[in-house]
């Protein structure tokens, strides 16, 4: 996830924590395991420190977290879901 798309993402989207995955059983059945957020406010931004940002999400019924500079890379859209690009 980029500081532009952070910036841009709306109430209520979705975006994907980690690596998400497709898991065909033994008798076909298809498991998608994938950790799903949703932001919870506005992205904040610093004109002292341009590179940084801090987006509050929210994860579950109670349990609140923040994407910024040092994790983005764990985060991605979910139209950019690489389970989307298989199908």
């Amino acid at each position: 996830m980029t500081k532009e798309q952070a910036m841009n993402v709306r109430y209520g989207e979705e975006i994907h924590y980690g690596d998400c995955k497709k898991v065909v059983g033994p008798r076909g059945g298809i498991t998608i395991a994938q950790v799903r957020v949703r932001p919870s406010g506005k992205c904040q931004t610093w004109k002292t420190r341009p590179s940084e940002f801090r987006l509050p999400v929210k994860y579950g019924l109670y349990n609140s977290y923040t994407i910024d500079h040092t994790n983005k890379d764990h985060f991605h859209l979910a139209s950019e879901c690489p389970l989307n690009k298989e199908e």
